[in-house]
């Protein structure tokens, strides 16, 4: 078509756009990239990039077309990106120049081409993108805009700016590696500089006290963009730059937030809802990882508030008619609450609000799936055995789960929310009314899927379908249908024998399932022999709670106990190693807490205690926590030690004597066998060190002294007696 204009081209784009083939709009690329490289002058070609993406953005950006290799690969996207992207940021500091329509139209462009990101084309978004000319002019903009007023009748540069935000946000959901971590950090770090800035500080102040306010393009960009794409910056090497945000910010937004009636939630405007959500979002979970517990300890009275106000704004919306709900406040509401109990102390302080647990069952009754999904996530956090065990139909928990599983599971648009449902069920799998639900409604089968076929993820699913079966397997009905499963057996023996460095985690859960099956059962029926401990205490703890477990076993070590911990925690010690070191132990610590009972290896660790009848001292390692379920019968009838609500030297010396009088117990209990000792000293071995530990206790019992030395050397024998004197 080489009479072909390009306004032709456009027009086609126009008016088939979503029924052309990917070859055909490779065609127009084509086309436009030898037209674009006729034209020197700037203006010229700037209006002509116009005419040609104007269709493009007009496609809506679930349409994924644009996102094929071959179409984001083209030059006429690296034309884009060089000659409008950087050119036009570039040309902001041009004297009277107003930032114009086509750099907020390519911009748009690309956010919708990244919104559709994939496994496939990423290689492509990444190439594009991230792009040092680039990404370094963002930062300078970023530093003027936050620095000076110059451009703040430039609303076309803060939407783009915007806009290129977030199309870096999309490609941050995905893998990031290093040298890109490198390259973004500059990004990062001016971004955190706006978000402390004294603008920042005062546009929070200067919200009006409810939320259906106007919030202008710069309010969008500080308030709104900002914290979403810090959410998906996700290197957290340096902490202390998102606590620097948060010691600035927190109580700022909190104060405002608190400030506002939560009557007016239900009628939040679109953007104000994106901003409060956003913020929230990034205040409450800055980071993604095991040190989100430095967070919940600096922040936790502007937590304890904002999640007191979110709780409000629920009970606001439960006073309107079910057919009067506001959906996707509502939404936003479960999902915050959600975020909160990710906090274990914020968790605990939820659990005290007597009015939570009724409300968020309420809302599993809305004629709204994704209400009652968001719904039943929250409460997976914060029921208890007894709470579940009053729900009028607790097989509906089950059947909302498969249900979403089940839709979700070969839907790869919708793999986050797979991952995600995996993640919540894991919670509720902890509760044994659930567990049987589970069973009865067949679940079984779809998580022996996801374990069998090997294209589902192997962190994301297979591990966390591994130990959601872990925890069904302590049912018995669970564990027969299991067993019986031959090519699952073979499967999880496979990936117990794996050693792959990037995947010891799954090794770990498969190993720990494998023996739940298998092995435990012969090794509760093992005999124990008392008098040949190796260790005076095994710990069992959650690494969660590492940090004072730590603590308590470097200060029994130094007392003289014989103790054994698994210091790696996640990946030390298998199943097996684990049972040896119980077996071998004549005390056990529980150490508990929530994360030690929603943990199924900690779980797999105390059952194994409890059912080998060892000597169980259970110590509260967190504040308020109140053990219920498998983890309240094992510790049903013992003497707690609360190492959360006192000081820790006060507890120890607690839990030094609650394992004084359980060796005293002990010590009394063994003696009894020693009645029947009948050996005359006169027979004993002519050298004292030859002595064992019975003609030690006769010659002890001959003076009358058994009681006495036992209490000193409860393993006493010719040697240890000879060390005595």
């Amino acid at each position: 078509m080489s009479e072909n204009s390009i306004e032709e081209h456009v027009t086609t784009i126009h008016q088939h756009g979503l029924s052309l083939p990917v070859e055909r709009l490779k065609t127009s690329f084509d086309f436009f990239v030898t037209e674009l490289k006729t034209i020197d002058d700037c203006e010229t070609r700037s209006s002509l990039i116009g005419q040609m993406i104007s269709p493009l953005i007009s496609l809506s950006f679930k349409d994924k077309r644009l996102a094929e290799v071959e179409l984001i690969q083209h030059d006429f996207f690296l034309i884009l990106r060089d000659q409008i992207l950087i050119e036009h940021l570039r040309r902001r500091h041009m004297e009277g120049n107003l930032t114009g329509e086509i750099l907020l139209n390519v911009s748009i462009l690309f956010t919708n081409l990244y919104h559709n990101i994939t496994d496939t084309n990423v290689a492509e978004c990444k190439h594009l993108l991230l792009h040092y000319p680039l990404i370094d002019e963002l930062v300078q903009c970023l530093n003027e805009l936050n620095n000076s007023d110059k451009h703040i009748n430039d609303p076309h540069l803060f939407r783009s700016i915007s806009f290129l935000l977030t199309a870096l946000k999309h490609l941050q959901a995905k893998q990031i590696i290093n040298n890109e971590y490198s390259l973004l950090k500059p990004l990062f770090s001016v971004i955190a500089q706006c978000l402390t800035s004294l603008n920042t500080i005062a546009m929070i102040r200067n919200l009006k006290r409810n939320f259906t306010q106007y919030l202008n393009h710069r309010n969008i960009l500080f308030l709104d963009t900002m914290p979403l794409y810090s959410q998906w910056y996700s290197d957290y090497h340096d902490l202390e730059i998102f606590l620097q945000v948060l010691r600035i910010v927190l109580k700022e937004f909190t104060d405002w937030f608190t400030s506002c009636s939560p009557n007016s939630y239900r009628h939040c405007t679109a953007k104000m809802g994106s901003m409060i959500r956003h913020f929230t979002y990034f205040l409450v979970r800055p980071i993604e990882s095991d040190k989100l517990k430095i967070f919940s300890e600096e922040f936790y009275d502007d937590y304890r508030r904002l999640v007191t106000h979110w709780i409000l704004f629920l009970s606001s919306t439960l006073s309107f008619p079910s057919n009067k709900i506001n959906t996707s406040a509502t939404r936003t509401i479960l999902q915050m609450l959600y975020n909160f109990t990710l906090h274990l102390n914020v968790l605990n302080y939820m659990k005290t609000m007597p009015i939570l647990i009724p409300m968020l069952l309420q809302m599993t009754e809305v004629d709204h799936v994704e209400i009652q999904l968001n719904a039943y996530r929250c409460l997976g956090k914060l029921m208890r055995e007894d709470d579940i065990k009053k729900m009028a139909n607790p097989s509906k928990i089950a059947c909302v789960y498969i249900d979403f599983i089940t839709r979700t599971i070969d839907d790869r648009a919708q793999t986050r929310r797979f991952h995600s449902l995996l993640d919540s069920l894991k919670n509720f799998v902890q509760h044994d009314q659930v567990k049987t639900e589970l069973i009865k409604q067949q679940a079984l089968t779809i998580l022996i899927k996801c374990i069998v076929e090997p294209r589902f993820d192997p962190i994301k699913v297979q591990l966390v379908v591994l130990e959601i079966l872990l925890a069904l397997s302590f049912n018995n009905d669970a564990s027969v249908i299991l067993r019986q499963n031959q090519k699952f057996i073979t499967h999880i023996r496979n990936l117990s024998s794996k050693t792959n460095s990037n995947q010891t985690d799954l090794q770990r859960a498969a190993e720990g399932l494998l023996w739940k099956l298998e092995k435990e059962v012969e090794a509760v029926a093992k005999s124990t022999n008392v008098n040949s401990y190796k260790y005076d205490i095994m710990i069992s703890y959650s690494h969660k709670d590492q940090d004072v477990c730590l603590q308590i076993h470097d200060r029994l070590v130094k007392d003289g106990y014989n103790v054994w911990l698994d210091r790696d925690c996640l990946r030390g010690p298998t199943m097996i190693g684990i049972a040896n070191a119980i077996e071998n132990s004549e005390h056990v610590l529980i150490c508990m807490s929530n994360t030690y009972k929603q943990s199924v290896y900690c779980q797999s660790e105390a059952h194994y205690a409890y059912e080998r009848g060892c000597r169980l001292i259970p110590i509260l390692i967190e504040s308020n926590y109140k053990p219920d379920g498998w983890l309240g019968i094992i510790v049903s009838g013992k003497i707690y030690v609360e190492f959360g609500k006192i000081d820790f030297h006060l507890a120890y010396n607690k839990l030094k004597n609650e394992i004084s009088a359980h060796q005293y117990d002990l010590l009394i209990r063994s003696l009894e066998p020693f009645q029947g000792i009948s050996e005359s000293i006169d027979d004993l071995p002519n050298y004292i060190t030859e002595w064992t530990h019975d003609q030690a206790i006769s010659f002890l019992r001959h003076f009358d002294l058994d009681k006495t030395f036992l209490l000193l050397c409860p393993r006493v024998d010719g040697y240890r007696l000879l060390q005595l004197q």
